[in-house]
């Protein structure tokens, strides 16, 4: 049986979206199993990229509790992961930034930001170039550095070694002008941006040593949230559905499951 403090404890770790940390006080309380487990369990796999034993956990929840409202989309939202569909790879990357400046790890959330700055870039190359189709896994080698790379030098001249330079140099020599595109564009180059962005290239997950402090980092975004929303509104200028609530909708079903027993086994 779960008590009230370690109902109150587990409300903090949801908070900080610390899954494995709501496990361990599940597990302590004999609750090793049930809908409230594997749904805990499947955010756990989920939020670190791991879709497919996400899945493998939300298979084992019980309908009932699947067709809830908040949660009801989340098995549909597993299987679009595993498959690379553009709008939920990236509310994925961009809630997790959200995340990531929540719990104040900074040199994470400049990782990421470089990952969904790239990540779109790309989506901007092969929805645009020669023979490009809709259908767009990103998953897939099409949206690989080497195949994008070879592309860029074999179709269209560019040689850059640099995946981002040599989409903007594309951008810049034969895309017909298009002003949501444009918009989008000048959302990635923006100045505050290109400065997240020399932060990251100078931290571990870059090229140097130096380390990342909140104060570094609203020198150039006064409010650090105001990232995910730019990022948000590119993707809305390239017609992209972007959600980034799905966290926030599971911890509330978590916290009102914690107040039924029969949910627990």
């Amino acid at each position: 049986m779960i008590n009230e403090y370690q109902e109150y404890a587990i409300s903090k770790f949801l908070k900080r979206y610390d899954y494995n940390a709501v496990l361990e006080i599940l597990e302590e309380c004999g609750v090793i199993s049930g809908d409230l487990y594997f749904l805990t369990m499947s955010c756990a796999y989920s939020i670190n990229f791991n879709f497919d034993k996400s899945l493998e956990c939300i298979l084992k929840v019980s309908e009932k509790n699947l067709n809830k409202e908040g949660i009801s989309n989340i098995k549909s939202n597993l299987e679009n992961l595993k498959n690379g569909h553009p709008e939920e790879i990236l509310s994925e990357l961009i809630e997790n930034i959200k995340i990531q400046i929540i719990n104040k790890e900074y040199i994470d959330f400049l990782g990421r930001l470089y990952r969904v700055k790239e990540s779109l870039l790309k989506y901007i190359f092969v929805t645009t170039k020669e023979g490009a189709t809709k259908d767009v896994n990103m998953n897939s080698y099409s949206l690989s550095k080497k195949n994008i790379l070879y592309l860029l030098k074999k179709k269209y001249n560019i040689y850059n070694s640099n995946l981002m330079h040599g989409i903007n140099n594309y951008v810049n020599r034969y895309l017909k002008k298009d002003n949501k595109l444009e918009k989008a564009i000048k959302i990635l180059n923006n100045q505050r941006l290109e400065n997240l962005m020399h932060l990251r290239n100078d931290s571990p997950i870059g090229h140097g040593f130096k380390g990342v402090s909140k104060e570094e980092i609203e020198e150039i975004y006064a409010n650090p949230l105001d990232v995910m929303q730019d990022l948000v509104k590119t993707c809305e200028l390239l017609n992209l559905e972007i959600k980034t609530d799905k966290y926030d909708n599971i911890n509330e079903f978590i916290i009102h499951m914690l107040g039924r027993k029969e949910n627990y086994y």
